[in-house]
């Protein structure tokens, strides 16, 4: 019975997480485009920078990285900007229990390691788009997505074994 009581705590949270996300992103920073312009411009200078530094010649075009001579150039979208696994990220660790004390170094740290991850996913995309475009296609849409949702998980599973309440880690155990 306290399993049932746990979830459904915890997906009513979820549900009041979402549409406060919806609310503050779908509906005004989503539409503005300045957030999410700021993100990937950010992460295409992160990226140029990463490549520059491996010596690779890099052309950027906006929003439009590759590597000169390539099959391909990478064009980072809303859709590959990262936001969005931040705020699954943030919002998971906001409603799962744990100290606040934790919380507020907990997140702005994830948030910049999947930042990270995904300049490296961009990176590695570009490197791709230089020796095969199916290569690139097949890494984009399943390797690196892949790897970017185990990567958010993994954080998940450290902030419900290391940061999480003992009740929390009790009932989330009871769930499995």
């Amino acid at each position: 019975m306290k399993g049932n009581k746990f979830i459904i705590m915890f997906l009513l949270k979820a549900i009041g997480a979402y549409a406060i996300w919806y609310a503050l992103y779908d509906l005004w920073l989503k539409k503005g485009g300045a957030f999410d312009n700021w993100v990937i411009d950010s992460i295409v200078s992160s990226t140029f920078t990463l490549l520059t530094f491996l010596n690779y010649n890099v052309n950027v075009d906006y929003h439009d990285i590759g590597i000169t001579g390539a099959f391909s150039n990478i064009v980072v979208g809303t859709g590959c900007n990262g936001v969005e696994l931040y705020a699954l990220f943030a919002g998971f660790v906001l409603i799962f229990e744990g100290s606040w004390k934790h919380k507020v170094w907990f997140i702005p740290v994830g948030v910049l390691v999947i930042y990270f991850f995904n300049v490296l996913r961009v990176a590695g995309l570009a490197i791709n788009g230089l020796y095969s475009l199916a290569r690139l296609e097949f890494n984009h849409k399943y390797t690196y997505t892949i790897l970017m949702y185990m990567l958010t998980f993994i954080g998940w599973m450290i902030w419900v074994k290391y940061f999480a309440g003992s009740k929390a880690k009790k009932d989330a155990a009871e769930m499995a």
